[in-house]
């Protein structure tokens, strides 16, 4: 399957999910601190996500794609997306850094020893950074919890 046709941009008052959303491999944009305006120029090519009334009014008036969020909690709001377009299908899970959005890139352990915990270094052989921000990624209990947590979203999502 080629890239995903699933991009989406959330409004100010949708970064927890923007967040989850890059974990699990989609291109999410997020800014918090811009106008209305802004967000729907930025928004183009996008799915906006907003849990605001009128920029969701005003984004359709535009012809764009956009969904109304109900929830204000980011379990819930995961599941409102899983409803409504092919999340489950399309996911790549920790592909994307989860603070810019970059695509993650392989790296060589070697390349990452200065920059690890010795423990780390150590004990894991792969490794992902972010070619942005820089941040190092790596497989650790951290990502355990977090894809129990996404299983079990979608696992409830399956009984809906």
């Amino acid at each position: 399957m080629g890239e995903s046709e699933l991009k989406f941009f959330c409004d100010r008052m949708l970064g927890k999910l923007a967040r989850k959303l890059r974990i699990l491999g989609f291109d999410t944009l997020y800014e918090s601190s811009i106008e209305e305006e802004e967000v729907l120029e930025k928004a183009k090519g996008r799915i906006l996500l907003t849990r605001d009334k009128e920029l969701y009014r005003r984004a359709v008036s535009r012809g764009m794609k956009a969904f109304y969020v109900k929830s204000d909690l980011w379990r819930s709001q995961l599941r409102e997306l899983m409803l409504e377009f092919p999340l489950e299908r399309e996911m790549k899970p920790f592909t994307r850094c989860p603070v810019c959005n970059s695509e993650l890139v392989e790296v060589d352990r070697e390349e990452v020893r200065e920059e690890v915990p010795e423990y780390v270094y150590k004990s894991v052989d792969e490794f992902k950074k972010c070619p942005v921000c820089g941040r190092i990624y790596w497989r650790g209990t951290h990502v355990d919890w977090i894809a129990r947590d996404m299983e079990k979203l979608v696992g409830e999502w399956r009984t809906v």
